[in-house]
């Protein structure tokens, strides 16, 4: 009790500007914190700190894969929307919907290149991917991925978009 009227008795005579002479325990108020002290405060900040930048360093890395995702899934469903726009019918069957595989590579978004990868089978039933042009019924996978590909679980299988559908005859 009588260290913090010490203290207190410094701190009033301070702001009063006061210059008589401190009280007998004043002197051992005034010793600041020893350096086990001030060590243990400065280890205990810099975890915090240390905690504090690594949160900060996982999400910009995950806003990142989700932007790469985003624009990766944006691709692939306007190369979708293109496909499902396309005559299908028994009298005509637009080019672009013809059986196989066809990568294009370079697709640009956002100042990052993609590639590309579209599927048409044919035969949806077999495992192979089939070209039949009398066919009915044509299945659709669209693949998208980032050709430039960062590290970690953020872009999950390589930042690879995957969307598959499915088209009829529009006639039948």
């Amino acid at each position: 009790m009588t260290s913090f009227t010490n203290k207190m008795h410094l701190l009033i005579e301070r702001v009063k500007g006061s210059t008589s002479p401190s009280p007998a325990g004043a002197v051992a108020a005034q010793r600041g914190f020893t350096l086990l002290e001030a060590c243990i405060a400065l280890v205990l900040m810099m975890v915090v700190a240390l905690g504090s930048a690594s949160l900060f360093s996982f999400s910009i890395y995950n806003n990142s894969g989700g932007s790469e995702r985003a624009t990766s899934m944006a691709i692939a469903q306007e190369a979708l929307e293109r496909l499902r726009s396309a005559e299908f019918s028994s009298t005509a069957t637009d080019a672009t919907l013809v059986g196989g595989t066809s990568v294009q590579n370079g697709v640009v978004r956002n100042g990052r290149t993609y590639r590309l990868t579209r599927t048409i089978d044919d035969d949806p039933t077999s495992t192979a991917v089939d070209v039949n042009p009398t066919t009915n019924f044509k299945s659709i996978t669209m693949s998208v991925m980032p050709e430039r590909i960062g590290g970690g679980w953020a872009f999950g299988a390589g930042g690879t978009v995957t969307l598959i559908t499915q088209r009829a005859r529009t006639d039948r």
